[in-house]
């Protein structure tokens, strides 16, 4: 089935499902949106993101291609709800961080190879529809997870609605994902959280901490806008490598600590300068990236 044939189904408006629509509209036939928070629902018919909004068992009749874009927990019902239906999806795939226990809870299921497990690099601490960017996913990184588990037609269906989107796919394991995704997105996500804790505890106030804040607290605390709601589901799934993660954090931050307290400028400046060489590497990463993904595209 050709991509501009498909009536694709975006369960979840927020920023990362209405940015998934925003997309796509206009690349496929048709887009029906669905959220338990009519505003968001109301902002994309709105804004014309999406075509109609439907519920899921009209979903279930309708769609080609389903994506789940809610928060974890909730994943593995909705994709079971769906992947039971009678009705034609040929291809569900959702786009949370966590995919080790979403994918073993769904191992058992009759149609689980209809089910693609990804997860787009992108988003910000912005959520909700009004924060939409049909651009959001464009040269980001798309981890397809457990490939092997999905039907052929599942995984081209999906990894040809990315392309479309402007990522590139890349095909991993749940278990290396989860991993992964415990040091490079959810400590960082943590670390925020209790730098935007302890910058005020330590003053005592809020005001006077506001008012001396600047970029490096902006840029470090950013990530503390992101809900309780998201963030909690997504702890409990990842608990093991989230917290060996930490171990390793707080085991840098003692070497910064003592070295400090040793007034050891060698071993500061040495763990400086690793830092600034990670940094570094971070950056010719994505510029590499952007590149020799936009030379893809001119090829193809």
């Amino acid at each position: 089935m050709e991509l501009k044939n498909l009536t694709i189904a975006v369960i979840g408006l927020g920023q990362i499902g209405a940015s998934l629509a925003a997309g796509l509209k206009g690349k496929v036939k048709t887009i029906i949106g669905f959220d338990i928070e009519p505003l968001n629902e109301e902002f994309c018919m709105n804004a014309g993101i999406i075509d109609t909004s439907n519920t899921l068992e009209e979903i279930c009749q309708m769609a080609d291609v389903v994506a789940i874009a809610t928060p974890v927990d909730q994943v593995m019902q909705i994709a079971s709800r769906i992947l039971s239906a009678s009705g034609k999806p040929l291809a569900v795939f959702d786009v949370g961080s966590t995919k080790s226990i979403i994918n073993i809870v769904l191992s058992t299921h009759p149609e689980r190879s209809k089910f693609v497990s990804s997860h787009p690099m992108a988003g910000s601490a912005e959520q909700g529809a009004a924060n939409v960017s049909a651009n959001l996913f464009r040269d980001k990184l798309v981890y397809i997870c457990d490939e092997h588990l999905c039907s052929k037609q599942a995984v081209e269906l999906v990894t040809g609605l990315w392309d479309l989107l402007g990522a590139r796919v890349e095909f991993i394991d749940s278990l290396q994902h989860d991993k992964l995704m415990a040091n490079v997105s959810h400590l960082p996500q943590l670390v925020s959280y209790a730098l935007a804790i302890a910058s005020v505890n330590r003053i005592g106030s809020l005001n006077q901490t506001m008012e001396a804040a600047s970029s490096g607290f902006d840029s470090m605390t950013r990530l503390a806008k992101s809900s309780a709601s998201m963030w909690l589901p997504i702890v409990k799934q990842n608990k093991e490598n989230i917290l060996s993660a930490i171990v390793e954090f707080q085991e840098q931050l003692n070497r910064i600590e003592l070295a400090i307290r040793q007034n050891d400028d060698q071993t500061l400046q040495w763990l400086i300068v690793q830092a600034n060489d990670i940094r570094n590497a971070f950056e010719n990463q994505q510029n590499h990236n952007i590149l020799n993904h936009g030379k893809r595209k001119v090829k193809n």
